[in-house]
């Protein structure tokens, strides 16, 4: 069957009104549904930065990666918005710094919450020395001998997965292509909390061999055992149970008088591990409290607020001298509030045992010593980072090796004007946590670089990832860590400070990882 006949080449050329007229209709329907297109896709772009910027706009935050550019900041103006600018512009000009010397470099992340939420599972102020902390180890790096041999150089990428880390998937995916630049990127540091969004953004850079130093998340398995290629600078959930023990042991304290107070919410790696580090804790005695649990906020974006009565009412009709608190650091806030009004605290002393990367008094008023005093409550917190580190206190944990020298470089390169502004970013414990993270990746990093430059070879994520479990002995500000294969990826070496709140209490030698 012929075809039908249609317009001549005469007729294309000089078009008919017909023709002309349904051409016209056609591309302004084109043109509307590019228009509605751009309406809908620019937005989620242009805000974050631009068309280049590598970032795009998720859940209402911009997530994704960037050198700096574009400065990210807490949601809903809660925060230090103007140091979160400032750091990220030191960044910027470091990451450019590099990029136009004469040599070698590469590219690490920083996989964290970067748009915090004052609701969310790390406080902006965390956020914020997370950043100066990770920036300080790049300066270390890049302009001392402090690591090893200068090179190659690094620069710091900003990854954002997100305020609670479940938009994750933009950044992620930005990384794994980041590895494949000329100057490529080998390894990711940060994973600021234990979720289950984490353990799949780790999941997937493990599958595209991408190794991982985390800072400050410490759920049980996420390490190498669960996530090959990866390590982390702090110690685990079941470490901060073991230094809680035998504080608590030491100090003669009576475990069987203890409530197991737990956070009911899924998915939430971090409590779920401590929750059962404790549990197995409490399996050692021969007669234990009921258990108790709570539907916590932190990681929801809404919801209501815990109601802690009924848990403050058994904790006075059992006598429970100990609470074994499994949850995050804004539940705990509301807990002792419950704790401050309830009805025999006259009577009846109580310890709450609690995991936390720095001191909770920072963050919480609930925890103001003089208000713990009088309603009868101590804190006991297994911490990575003691303020007595700064030499404040008469008594308590002798800092690191290698604490002393980053502090000075904090101070020099993060710009506080005073001592004690130094101090109050440090006590928090993410800035050194997130500096160690960087400092183990770039030790990593370095690691064999003189041979590989004499048989021609670049530095690529697989050689990182085989150099992390050989660091032995590395000087960071949390102690002189070693990564051996029978700790999984876990840190030996890793000082787990114990902090009482009031103050006062004795519980020995301040515990340390084992390296074997």
């Amino acid at each position: 069957m012929p075809l039908s006949p249609g317009p001549s080449d005469e007729a294309w050329q000089n078009p008919p009104r017909r023709w002309l007229r349904v051409s016209l209709l056609v591309a302004g329907a084109g043109a509307a549904g590019f228009l509605a297109f751009l309406a809908f896709v620019l937005p989620e772009r242009l805000d974050c930065g631009g068309w280049g910027s590598g970032l795009t706009r998720e859940g209402g935050e911009c997530v994704g990666v960037t050198d700096g550019s574009y400065a990210f900041a807490p949601l809903d103006g809660a925060g230090p918005a103007a140091e979160f600018a400032d750091v990220q512009k030191l960044i910027k000009a470091e990451n450019d710094r590099v990029a136009a010397a004469d040599t070698e470099y590469v590219k690490v992340g920083l996989l964290a919450t970067l748009t915090p939420a004052e609701n969310g599972p790390l406080a902006p102020q965390r956020v914020l020395h997370a950043l100066q902390g990770a920036y300080t180890a790049q300066m270390r790096a890049n302009h001392t001998a402090d690591m090893g041999d200068k090179q190659p150089l690094v620069q710091l990428h900003l990854a954002n997965a997100g305020s609670r880390h479940e938009t994750w998937e933009p950044a992620v995916e930005r990384l794994v292509a980041m590895a494949g630049d000329e100057s490529p990127l080998v390894a990711v540091v940060g994973l600021s909390i234990s979720t289950e969004a984490s353990q799949a953004a780790a999941e997937e850079l493990a599958a595209h061999e991408i190794p991982i130093v985390a800072s400050s998340a410490s759920a049980d398995g996420l390490n190498m055992r669960m996530r090959d290629g990866m390590i982390r600078v702090t110690g685990s959930n079941t470490d901060f149970v073991n230094a809680l023990e035998r504080h608590v042991r030491a100090a003669g304290g009576d475990l069987s008088r203890a409530m197991l107070v737990s956070d009911r919410n899924d998915p939430d790696l971090h409590v779920a591990t401590l929750t059962d580090a404790f549990a197995r804790l409490l399996e050692q005695e021969d007669d234990v409290m009921p258990r108790k649990s709570f539907s916590g906020t932190t990681l929801r974006s809404s919801g209501p607020v815990s109601l802690f009565r009924p848990i403050t009412d058994s904790i006075c009709g059992t006598g429970a001298e100990m609470v074994l608190f499994s949850g995050r650091t804004g539940d705990l806030h509301a807990f002792l509030e419950a704790l401050h009004v309830r009805d025999c605290r006259a009577q009846q002393p109580l310890s709450v045992l609690f995991v936390e990367t720095g001191p909770v008094e920072d963050v919480s008023a609930a925890a103001r010593p003089d208000r713990l005093e009088e309603n009868g409550i101590t804190i006991v917190q297994a911490s990575a980072m003691d303020p007595q580190w700064f030499g404040e206190e008469d008594a308590g944990s002798p800092a690191p090796n290698g604490f002393e020298h980053f502090h000075l470089a904090f101070a020099e390169h993060v710009g506080h004007r005073t001592e004690a502004q130094v101090k109050a970013a440090l006590r928090d414990g993410y800035a050194v946590a997130n500096h160690d993270a960087m400092y183990a990746a770039v030790r990593a990093i370095r690691t064999g670089h003189g041979e590989r430059q004499e048989r021609g070879e670049p530095t690529t994520p697989a050689g990182v990832r085989e150099a992390l479990f050989r660091l032995e002995n590395v000087q960071a500000a949390s102690g002189t860590l070693s990564f051996p294969e029978e700790r999984g990826g876990d840190p030996g070496g890793k000082p787990l400070p114990v902090i009482e709140l009031p103050a006062g209490g004795a519980g020995g030698e301040t515990y340390v990882t084992p390296v074997r």
